[in-house]
């Protein structure tokens, strides 16, 4: 049976592997976190007055009207499962908890 010791090493050991693997993550994003984070604020606010369309069209909307890089965003949110706009909400930011 493990020590207590050795349960909090490796507990220790698991949230760094975490830590560095979000890093990882956050280190290709072609946005910032805080353009990324007023994106997903923009989703959940627009979503709740219409439905999702199944497109990236609000995603678009904001990455253009910030002069932002739209297909270079697009196909970083699909790495992770936002291929539309309620999956950039419903998927990435599960991706990125410590952004929000």
């Amino acid at each position: 049976m493990a020590s207590k010791e050795d349960k909090q090493k490796r507990k220790q050991l698991l949230q760094e592997f975490k830590d560095k693997e979000q890093e990882a993550k956050s280190a290709q994003m072609p946005i910032s976190k805080a353009e990324l984070k007023d994106l997903f604020v923009h989703l959940d606010s627009s979503l709740q007055e219409e439905d999702c369309d199944d497109s990236l069209t609000l995603t678009e909307a904001f990455l253009l009207e910030r002069h932002l890089p739209v297909d270079q965003t697009k196909a970083w949110l699909a790495q992770y499962g936002g291929y539309c706009d309620c999956e950039v909400l419903a998927n990435v930011e599960d991706e990125f908890p410590k952004i929000i």
